[in-house]
């Protein structure tokens, strides 16, 4: 099986170094137009972000970000067989051995970038020059039909894809050096009733990782392949090349070849012609000597453009079938702000009454719904009984503490629902109903470091931390919070509950120096919460701690306590006590207190 073979076969996973959105878009849309079932672009190494907003057909995807190529995962990286440079330079070369050296059985990719430093590009070819198809430095990349696209090759846009007839598989193989004529060659070919079978942009620069000789044995190793296009121009001798490999035998089908840049002759002194090295330096390098050459040695070499647009017509174009695509919801797209998930189907509206009569319904019904759609995913029953369980129990505690005071002293001021529902909510902290998320870190890091409880313990002592999830004011040893006790009856629906044990093992070295230092409601529910997600739900590590890092857990608090924070309002609103003041006795007996030096 040849290299083209196996890209026609399915191997098209491409690993996207840097950040071009036009370019990623468009593979994105030439997928789409193939009629594939999903992007061939797995990942973009791109900084800091995480996630990048793509078009897939006419609705929106997210593609992964990572920060450097050794922090693409296995379920990422078991896909990648193609590489798309699109940093700069001088950072294109080390970004290059990065990525052969992760995945040494890719099959290739482009180097988008020019004027790469002469020794690194020298270095890419010995390193790689034999073993990989590498389009660049400089150029638009590769395509094959309906199968791969790397790079701009083609065009960015829908409809220059749409033009160049890019779903379609052909027979004519488009080559050069110059990225642009690449394209114009695709279209040309495209419009003289004629598709290609794959087409490379070798590249500008002095030096591409793989010659022109590869590229056309590949040509003449494909079975698809029944004729070649070459567009070259003057400077260099890669012309020769093709003179050499005819006369070898080393290609027989037929190529028709245009060489630009006649117009030098008109000039006293040889002009430099966009690339690196279209500048002739000796007179074999003009382009019509090597148009001569490459007629000679049975090349269909035209001396003018029109005349070589009339050859590639002349090429035999085997049966063209064209998919007929409509481009038109493509061409109109407009990216969302944010989210790309409809959070709540509406195309699926639960049904509670049926012929004047309420419908039976499963139980956890609200809270399997909150929790599938903050996690994007189905849940077990567990799960959710576990988050009705939290729901229920976390609604009040009382208006005591401080996020339904804020809201009932705002109710009080003449605010409306939604200003005293945000006073109250942004109090919501690491003092006060915000340890959640810290305690599934807390138990999280001592669970994967396989840390001994007392240790862990005094190692956040000495480094002044509070121990998220333990500790209460009113509950303790004896006394215990009968919402941790109602938590705890979960664990028993788990095989294994490693999170819930290590928080276990930290309470019972916390007690030991203060009885109040118990397992509290944030951390218990944290902690069952990661063990059911991880063997009820299969969550990973990565996953779980992903989880953490984005502070899901707090929202675990955060949606039943708004509840209650309503409801404190509701009763401000109808009882009407007016505006809200401390007791001028609470004040004297402050001023008297400053003065008699009490703190």
């Amino acid at each position: 099986m040849t290299l083209l073979d196996s890209v026609r076969a399915g191997e098209d996973g491409i690993l996207v170094l840097g950040n071009h959105p036009g370019i990623v878009q468009s593979i994105l849309d030439f997928d789409f137009l193939a009629g594939k079932k999903r992007p061939s672009v797995v990942g973009i190494i791109a900084g800091t972000r995480k996630a990048q907003k793509f078009f897939f057909g006419p609705g929106e995807i997210l593609l992964p970000c990572f920060s450097n190529i050794a922090r693409v995962p296995e379920s990422v990286g078991k896909r990648v067989r193609w590489m798309l440079n699109l940093q700069s330079g001088r950072r294109s070369f080390d970004s290059t051995v990065s990525f052969f050296e992760r995945f040494p059985d890719a099959l290739g990719g482009h180097l988008f970038a020019e004027n790469i430093p002469e020794f690194h590009a020298t270095e890419l070819i010995r390193r790689y020059g034999e073993r990989y198809l590498i389009a660049g430095p400089s150029g638009v990349g590769i395509v094959v039909p309906g199968a791969l696209k790397v790079g701009a090759i083609g065009g960015v846009d829908v409809s220059q894809l749409d033009a160049g007839k890019l779903a379609t598989p052909g027979t004519v193989a488009v080559v050069s050096t110059s990225g642009g004529m690449t394209n114009e060659l695709i279209r040309a070919v495209a419009a003289r009733g004629k598709r290609i079978s794959f087409s490379m942009s070798i590249g500008g620069d002095r030096f591409p990782v793989t010659s022109l000789t590869q590229v056309l044995a590949l040509s003449e190793s494909d079975a698809n392949t029944k004729s070649v296009v070459y567009f070259g121009e003057l400077g260099g001798e890669d012309e020769y090349e093709i003179v050499q490999m005819i006369k070898e035998g080393k290609l027989t089908k037929p190529i028709v070849c245009y060489v630009a840049g006649v117009i030098d002759e008109a000039f006293d002194e040889h002009m430099q012609f966009g690339h690196a090295k279209a500048l002739v330096a000796t007179k074999n390098q003009s382009a019509r000597a090597k148009r001569d050459a490459l007629g000679g040695a049975g090349a269909i070499a035209p001396e003018s453009f029109p005349a070589f647009l009339k050859a590639i017509e002349a090429l035999p174009s085997g049966d063209v079938h064209d998919t007929v695509i409509d481009i038109s919801a493509m061409e109109k797209r407009t990216a969302s702000i944010l989210s790309t998930r409809e959070i709540v189907d509406l195309q699926s509206v639960p049904v509670f009454v049926r012929d004047g009569k309420l419908v039976a319904r499963e139980q956890n019904t609200f809270a399997h719904a909150a929790i599938r759609a903050l996690l994007g995913k189905d849940i077990s029953p567990e799960t959710s009984a576990l988050v009705e369980n939290i729901f229920e129990l976390l609604i009040d505690h009382g208006g005591h503490v401080s996020g339904a005071v804020n809201t009932m002293i705002t109710a009080r001021a003449g605010k409306d629902m939604v200003s005293s529902l945000a006073a109250g909510l942004l109090t919501i902290g690491p003092r006060f109903g915000g340890a959640v998320n810290e305690a599934a870190r807390a138990w999280r890091e001592g669970v994967s470091t396989h840390s001994d409880a007392a240790a862990f313990v005094e190692e956040k002592t000495r480094a002044g931390l509070l121990l998220s999830g333990i500790g209460h004011r009113k509950y303790r040893v004896g006394i215990p919070d009968p919402r941790v006790a109602a938590f705890a009856d979960f664990a028993a629906l788990l095989k294994n509950h490693p999170h819930y044990d290590f928080a276990r093992a930290v309470e019972a070295v916390t007690t030991g120096k203060n009885g109040n230092l118990i397992l509290n409601v944030d951390g218990a529910m944290a902690a069952l919460l990661l063990d059911m997600l991880a063997e009820k739900d299969g969550f990973s590590d990565a996953e779980l701690q992903e989880l953490i890092d984005v502070e899901f857990f707090n929202a675990l608090f955060i949606i039943p306590r708004s509840i209650g924070f309503i409801a404190h309002f509701i009763e401000q609103k109808k009882n009407d006590e007016g505006l809200f003041r401390l007791p001028d006795e609470l004040l004297f007996e402050q001023k008297r207190g400053e003065q008699g030096g009490e703190k």
